[in-house]
């Protein structure tokens, strides 16, 4: 008998893959060590590794073509890829050839897993030749550069155009836009809160749960800049705001991240830096400041981590959400000129 201890293991943290260096967290396979080499039969090849992802520690989304097996030792994770679930000791995540699949550690120390393959080499074992591919992201790339020209079209909307001069306008411009603008930032919540509601996937809870502790009671603060007024009502606002709300119920994930984050923080970002000289001591619009752009680039990370979307689908929804916001965004410009006569 003998006991081989997991420090005893050579271990590496990266390879190069199509000229990329990747992080792989740590990986110790058995057959680096000459004891575990010689000890496991070369017949019927079982390939065995330790693998180690610190907290937050990424393992980018990959794929190889032998199945394999990780079982959870220690501490706690998620997957992501084609499956995004929490995982945690005990549990074993099952990879079939081909599978689109990596792993973030979480928790306070990450997690320890043992890595199976169950045909040839192990998946590093040859560190000039690595037995994966990581995948391209070219596709959020693209999606980003497809949202970047909605926002750049979103700059010549009548509101950001409207908050923009908003100081040469006459106070009762300044109240009704305010007006407006709740009656939104009240469905708004009602829009966060929907998409938490309605989400099972885990990753994604935990986005929405970010999201919405981040957004709550945003509000409040707008109707304490208006005194508190009776908030005015708009068929063409209402139905605008309500259709949100809908798509968070009855959407995919993948389109809840699009709104949420592409388009409603995107267009956000660019109302809120524009009203921001308008209103300099106002909480409300502090608060947006630097955050939209924040909150903007979670939907980015998140589609990064998914592969269960379509660049067709994403463009889609964004095509979708800017219209409907721009058709919001537009209306409320036209009550607040309409205050005065000047529309």
């Amino acid at each position: 008998m003998d006991v081989v201890e997991r420090g005893s293991l050579a271990g590496i943290s990266s390879v190069v893959v199509d000229g990329e260096v990747h992080d792989i967290g740590l990986l110790k396979d058995f057959h680096g060590h000459p004891v575990l080499k010689e000890f496991v039969p070369e017949v019927g090849r079982l390939s065995l590794s330790w693998v180690r992802l610190a907290p937050g520690q990424e393992l980018a989304v990959h794929e190889h073509p032998t199945k394999s097996m990780i079982i959870v030792a220690e501490g706690e994770g998620h997957t992501q890829g084609d499956l995004t679930q929490d995982i945690r000791a005990g549990d074993i995540v099952i990879v079939p050839p081909g599978s689109r699949h990596g792993f973030v550690g979480a928790g306070p120390s990450g997690f320890w897993a043992l890595s199976v393959q169950f045909e040839g080499e192990g998946l590093y074992e040859d560190r000039d030749n690595p037995r994966v591919s990581f995948i391209d992201e070219a596709d959020v790339d693209a999606v980003r550069a497809e949202n970047d020209r909605y926002l750049k079209e979103f700059q010549d909307n009548a509101l950001v155009r409207l908050v923009a001069g908003l100081d040469a306008r006459s106070p009762e411009v300044r109240a009704a836009l305010l007006d407006h603008l709740q009656a939104w930032s009240d469905t708004y919540q009602r829009v966060i809160a929907a998409r938490v509601a309605a989400e099972s996937d885990g990753p994604a809870r935990l986005l929405a749960d970010e999201h919405l502790a981040e957004e709550i009671g945003h509000n409040a603060l707008l109707a304490e800049l208006r005194d508190r007024r009776q908030v005015r009502w708009d068929p063409v606002i209402a139905a605008a705001s309500s259709w949100f709300v809908d798509r968070m119920t009855a959407s995919s994930t993948v389109d809840r991240i699009v709104l949420s984050h592409l388009v409603l923080e995107g267009s956000g970002l660019v109302f809120h830096s524009a009203a921001l000289p308008a209103f300099p001591e106002s909480r409300y619009f502090e608060l947006h400041d630097g955050a939209d752009a924040e909150h903007l680039d979670m939907g980015y990370r998140a589609l990064v981590d998914r592969r269960d979307w379509t660049p067709a689908q994403v463009g889609d929804m964004l095509r979708q959400g800017w219209q409907m916001i721009g058709l919001l965004c537009e209306r409320i410009a036209d009550l607040a000129r309409q205050a005065t006569g000047d529309a």
